[in-house]
């Protein structure tokens, strides 16, 4: 068996609802395909840089920017459920049973356009510092405060989603502590920690670090709206 230190994978499902073919979308003449693998190759901080798609274009794209390919994602692992963990584990348990194995794995997606090289080199010193199981890309939180989110029954009552141990902590505004979410662009993950995954949490294991990112960065491009948002960042 062939130990290596950090596998890049850039998911690339097609099939999208709300874009037709988004990960194809340009920016300053590159596809968001491109973008992804040439950061990631650019970078020199990972042994491969494969893609996961079920689209023979988008693997063709990538291919021709310097990315690789195993085999175009199967159908049980192509559906919009489908969590990205158990993606990674099928490449991993694949790549392991032609004896090349990895003690991490990275995910990149390609929909995060602005993400940057150095924020890929922050990560994984910080992984290899603190010899921490999981890093993820993270943004703070200004629209509202978690702490603040309310359910609602069926007869319209609202309460807490989430019952605060100290009202004090909410209110006034100021008196509440920063809060982040993962921008879902960038995991970084120990390949154990995939393998071992259940459909349970976010497989980044209990000593995971955040980095955080502005929201220019944190950008997800999921929804026509989102495009409005390249063409404010470009300028």
């Amino acid at each position: 068996m062939i130990m290596k230190k950090i596998l890049a994978v850039i998911p690339a499902r097609s099939g999208s609802k709300s874009i037709k073919d988004k990960n194809l979308i340009k920016i300053n003449g590159k596809t968001l395909i491109n973008i992804a693998v040439s950061k990631a190759i650019s970078s020199k901080l990972f042994s491969r840089v494969l893609i996961s798609t079920d689209s023979q274009k988008y693997a063709n794209e990538a291919i021709r920017c310097g990315g690789e390919i195993l085999e175009l994602r199967p159908k049980n692992l192509s559906g919009g459920k489908v969590t990205l963990a158990l993606v990674l584990k099928d490449i991993l348990q694949k790549l392991k049973n032609n004896g090349e194995i990895y003690e991490s794995i990275i995910s990149i997606q390609p929909t995060s356009p602005f993400l940057k090289i150095s924020t890929l080199k922050k990560m994984v010193k910080i992984f290899n510092k603190k010899q921490a199981s999981g890093v993820a890309t993270i943004s703070k939180i200004f629209d509202f405060h978690p702490l603040t989110a309310q359910k609602i029954s069926s007869e319209g009552k609202l309460s807490y989603l989430v019952k605060p141990k100290n009202f004090k902590k909410l209110f006034p505004r100021q008196n509440r502590p920063d809060s982040y979410k993962y921008t879902g662009g960038v995991y970084l993950r120990r390949s154990n920690n995939i393998i071992n995954y259940r459909g349970d949490g976010w497989a980044l294991g209990k000593k995971s670090y955040g980095v955080v990112v502005s929201h220019k960065e944190a950008l997800d491009i999921n929804y026509e709206e989102d495009l409005y948002k390249i063409k404010y960042y470009e300028k």
